[in-house]
C-alpha cells in the first residue's frame, strides 16, 4: 500500500488508493445487483470493459490505448488480473 506521512508522523492511505477502493466498492456493489437482476457475469465483462475502452480513447486517443492493450496478454498472463483465491 501507498502511504504518505502526516505532520504527526502517522502513516495516511495515498488518496488515490482510498479512491480506487471506493469505485472498486461501487463497482461490485452494482456488479452483485446486476448478477442478481439475472444478467450473466460474461455480459458485465464485456459492457465493462467496452465501456472502459471507449472512454479510454476519448481520454488518451486511440494510438495511447492501442499501446496499452498490446500489453494485456502478458499481464493476464502473469496474473496481474487473477484474485490470489484463483491462482493456481
Amino acid at each position: 500500500m501507498i502511504c504518505d506521512l502526516e505532520t504527526t508522523g502517522t502513516p495516511r492511505v495515498n488518496f488515490a488508493e482510498e479512491q480506487k477502493r471506493k469505485v472498486m466498492t461501487l463497482f461490485l456493489d452494482a456488479w452483485d445487483e446486476a448478477c442478481a437482476q439475472g444478467i450473466p457475469s460474461e455480459l458485465l465483462s464485456e459492457v465493462c470493459l467496452y465501456l472502459a475502452l471507449t472512454d479510454l480513447v476519448e481520454d488518451h486517443g486511440e494510438d495511447d490505448v492501442a499501446d496499452i492493450i498490446e500489453t494485456l496478454p502478458y499481464r493476464i498472463r502473469t496474473g496481474e488480473f487473477t484474485m490470489e483465491e484463483e491462482r493456481h
